[in-house]
């Protein structure tokens, strides 16, 4: 299997890409129509057997969709996971550099802090119950000038070091076990800013709450590979559909063992 995974990572190695043109959020060609993300749905076969291999998801049905609402700034305002679960349905308020996202029964569950950009800078989580009681954490996050994230500390402790080279995210650190996810790309620039990896070396955010934007970023080009250095055989290899204007329609992460995950993006025009 090991000889699977070295091999199949070299022959994608060849079409890597120097990840050297900025993209920005919702941005399609220089002439080109604009888009935002409208929903964002998920499913895998790790918990149900019989998952098809096949090139269309949407046979399968999603475990979970997240439906964004923006305002007339552009702004994502609501988030719809579930009909009847208050506690999967959110709303973003903004105070200034302030956003407070609330449950649908009212329940605040984080606070983010902006920068002069939009940029999270600090996101302070919902109350946990403890040894000693509830208590709230605090992660902090750094971003280079392109405004991707760099640097990512928890309750004064080091987190992640995310290294990057043109544009592209290309391996991340988890500082307090010691282990390093690296990633290659494909030749297919990241149209619409998909978050297709961060570092998940926090909770949270989820990737739900990447996509609002509000924390830098994505990738220049999409993801090809994606491997842990001292696990190898559980790397995976993503591939993706693509609609007329070059957006993603859907990911497909494969893992050697027969693990499949999906994810199916909806875009909007920006009028």
């Amino acid at each position: 299997m090991k000889k699977f995974i070295y091999i199949l990572m070299t022959a994608l190695a060849v079409g890597m890409v120097s990840c050297n043109k900025e993209n920005k959020k919702g941005e399609g060609d220089d002439n080109g129509p604009k888009y935002r993300i409208k929903s964002l749905s998920y499913t895998d076969n790790w918990y149900e057997e019989g998952l098809p291999n096949h090139e269309n998801p949407d046979e399968i049905g999603w475990y979970d969709t997240w439906t964004y609402t923006y305002d007339a700034q552009g702004r994502v305002i609501k988030v719809f996971r579930e009909e009847g679960k208050p506690d999967k349905n959110w709303t973003l308020s903004y105070e200034g550099k302030k956003v407070t996202i609330t449950r649908e029964d009212n329940k605040e569950i984080m606070t983010l802090e902006l920068n002069d950009k939009g940029v999270c800078t600090s996101i302070l989580d919902d109350v946990k119950e403890g040894e000693y009681g509830p208590y709230k954490e605090t992660a902090v996050f750094e971003y280079d000038n392109t405004l991707r994230a760099t640097k990512i500390t928890k309750e004064n402790e080091l987190r992640s070091v995310i290294k990057l080279r043109d544009n592209c995210l290309v391996s991340w650190t988890k500082e307090k076990e010691s282990r390093t996810r690296t990633f290659t790309y494909s030749t297919t620039k990241n149209l619409g800013d998909l978050h297709e990896i961060y570092s998940e070396a926090i909770d949270p955010p989820a990737r739900w709450l990447y996509e609002t934007g509000m924390f830098g970023h994505g990738p220049a080009y999409l993801v090809a590979t994606s491997v842990w250095e001292d696990d190898p055989e559980n790397g995976s290899t993503i591939t993706h559909k693509l609609d007329d204007n070059g957006y993603v329609l859907w990911e497909k992460k494969t893992f050697p063992g027969g693990g499949i995950e999906f994810f199916k993006i909806e875009w909007e025009e920006i009028q």
